[in-house]
């Protein structure tokens, strides 16, 4: 039976917004940020990567170093309670990623190893099966499992779209518009 009290609505807040943080996290290359959502002890199993926190932060850091593209979009969330301090947390993961030429070696990963020739973009459906547990009173991931369900590349045309000079575009540093916008609010 579902518990919807307002202490368990304030909980099924704090888990979604820590899966927001992390996918903002790992699209802005917020490395401190992706720190925060895990507990230290946390173990991750990404497919390509499988261990501990610190390692995962370096795999996307050397993987990520060449996309200058990255975004995670969540939507259907489950959240099941094991416990006052334990869930189970099913979320549904849309990315989409830019690999150009000289990061043909990071897709590879994600692709049984062979490496593209050219630009191309990534688009895959995934799930992030979380166990999520309560210390000190934050809710973090404990344990990660990510479920790839779909993936698909597409060459990038040569002519393809770009970012107009002068209008706001997405940075994958402390440089991007929301951290700029977090600043002058005092947020960060």
């Amino acid at each position: 039976m579902n518990d919807y009290s307002p202490e368990r609505i304030a909980d099924r807040m704090a888990i979604q917004d820590t899966m927001y943080r992390w996918c903002r996290s790992v699209d802005r290359l917020d490395f401190d940020a992706m720190r925060t959502v895990f507990h230290p002890d946390a173990v991750d199993h990404h497919g390509a990567f499988d261990g501990g926190v610190d390692g995962l932060i370096d795999w996307i850091r050397n993987r990520h170093r060449d996309i200058p593209f990255s975004m995670h979009a969540v939507s259907n969330m489950l959240i099941e309670f094991a416990g006052l301090d334990l869930a189970l947390v099913e979320t549904y993961v849309r990315t989409t990623q830019r690999y150009p030429a000289e990061a043909a070696q990071a897709l590879a990963q994600l692709a049984g190893g062979k490496a593209p020739e050219g630009a191309m973009d990534l688009m895959t459906c995934s799930r992030y099966v979380d166990r999520f547990e309560r210390r000190n009173g934050e809710w973090k991931i404990l344990e990660r499992t990510l479920v790839a369900d779909w993936k698909q590349v597409a060459p990038v045309a040569p002519d393809a779209p770009r970012p107009v000079p002068g209008w706001a575009s997405g940075r994958r540093d402390q440089e991007d518009f929301v951290f700029k916008e977090r600043r002058a609010l005092g947020l960060g």
